[in-house]
């Protein structure tokens, strides 16, 4: 059922002024008679040539008629809406739209973009005049395109309540949010439940239970040996109150203050380092990871929901999935992605757009459905309620609830580099906590500065 909101009111009054637009009033009718009280003369040739020599007049009689076709447009625009989206997404909004459809008698057009390729056309075709009203999209995308003028900026306020706040903290740039979030996903811990049957709660636990079940790997973390990866060893980075760019959720981030030398960054490597020196945390790159844990040579395995479907379907390990247990103080803060849909600024109906978003994304029915479509993580806190039934997808929604998003703006893509290549240097013993962090806080540094 799409909520009855002011923007959906709002709509309503701008669909009634479509309609008077259309009709004619006295006001109307006056004009529109001008033009033959002035067509006499014309029969007059001698008077045709004083008749260019006055243009005010003649753009005066005609001005009824352009009037007339500015005010039947939004007529034409309130029809229809245009959206782009990925395979998932797209079969989820089939399912639903005829609420919207039923209740505004506008038609919503879903058309399917491969995902990776969304950001791109958007760029390109929107300036152009060719692009959706709203698109489907991560929330990394938001920075740059907010900066380039393609998305324009949604209040979600009267619903924020209702999402995750990673979920808003996502897609917030520079103090305003731009979309509405549908999905969130982190990594968390995937645990091999024939060797550790209870999930620890501190990383202690975690080393107390590899060394009751006398494995040799206990926990398997991408980005070592030859495999960089800044995403999976950020929960070290902020075990400790460690961080890439200060965040602020009135302004967003803040590529000036750099954190990756930070004291408490520097304590989080320097815990990871430690426990690479003491053979918890082995050498690895993804691919070695993922074998051993699915071979049931790890007690543990730090990834994504993403591989929750191969480890179902494999059946070699019996698993189960928890939150990151603690390290330092507080709760261990995983990277967050997030996925939702963004209002197009160049949209030529911006209002309707906005009720799509406001009063039919932003429910229940729909976010159920969009969650069902793809089951990595959701942004609805409802939805969330309800996974009780399905531990695992909850287990990654609590971690995702823990965690910290990606940094949204541009200059996190001068981070992704220098991170993960100092910290595969720590993971391969070839450089110290200490040094790998100022190494890359002055890379990054240099590239934002340069």
């Amino acid at each position: 059922m799409i909520k009855r909101s002011r923007s959906l009111v709002a709509l309503a009054a701008a669909s009634a002024l479509v309609v008077a637009a259309c009709g004619s009033d006295d006001d109307d009718a006056e004009p529109a008679e001008e033009p033959a009280e002035e067509e006499a003369p014309a029969e007059e040739p001698e008077e045709e040539a004083p008749a260019e020599d006055e243009p005010e007049e003649e753009a005066m009689e005609e001005e009824p008629e352009e009037e007339a076709m500015e005010e039947e447009e939004p007529a034409e625009a309130l029809d229809s809406l245009l959206v782009w989206a990925d395979e998932d997404r797209t079969e989820a909004l089939q399912g639903v739209l005829s609420a919207f459809t039923d209740e505004t008698g506008v038609d919503v057009e879903v058309e399917l973009v491969p995902f990776e390729d969304i950001r791109e056309r958007v760029a390109t075709a929107g300036p152009a005049g060719e692009g959706p009203d709203v698109f489907a999209g991560a929330h990394d995308w938001a920075g740059e395109l907010a900066a380039n003028g393609i998305i324009d900026a949604i209040d979600v306020s009267a619903s924020a309540d209702q999402f995750v706040q990673a979920g808003l903290d996502a897609f917030n740039f520079e103090g305003q949010n731009f979309a509405v979030p549908y999905a969130t996903e982190s990594v968390a811990l995937y645990r091999n439940t024939d060797l550790v049957p209870d999930a620890p709660a501190t990383w202690d636990d975690l080393v107390a239970a590899c060394d009751a079940a006398a494995v040799e790997n206990c926990v398997v973390v991408p980005g070592a040996s030859d495999g960089a990866d800044a995403y999976h060893n950020y929960p070290f980075v902020s075990s400790f109150g460690g961080f890439i760019f200060e965040f602020d959720e009135s302004t967003g981030f803040d590529a000036s203050v750099v954190g990756l030398d930070a004291p408490e960054t520097v304590q989080g490597i320097t815990f990871l380092e430690e426990q690479v020196e003491a053979g918890i945390v082995p050498a690895t790159n993804y691919d070695t990871a993922q074998n051993l844990f699915t071979e049931g040579n790890a007690a543990f395995w730090i990834t994504g929901p993403w591989e929750r479907g191969g480890l179902e379907e494999g059946g070699t390990v019996n698993f189960d999935v928890s939150i990151i247990p603690q390290i330092g103080d507080a709760p261990v803060q995983p990277f967050v992605g997030a996925q939702g849909f963004y209002l197009s600024a160049f949209t030529e109906k911006p209002l309707i757009a906005q009720s799509f978003l406001l009063d039919f994304i932003a429910t229940d029915e729909t976010m159920q459905a969009l969650y069902d479509a793809d089951p990595r993580g959701t942004a609805w806190i409802t939805v969330q309620e309800g996974l009780a039934d399905d531990p695992l997808a909850l287990a990654f929604s609590e971690s995702a609830a823990n965690g910290i998003p990606m940094p949204n703006i541009p200059q996190m893509g001068s981070v992704w580099g220098p991170l993960g290549d100092n910290i595969l240097l720590v993971r391969n013993g070839e450089q110290d906590a200490t040094a790998a962090m100022t190494a890359a806080a002055d890379a990054v540094r240099a590239a934002v500065e340069g």
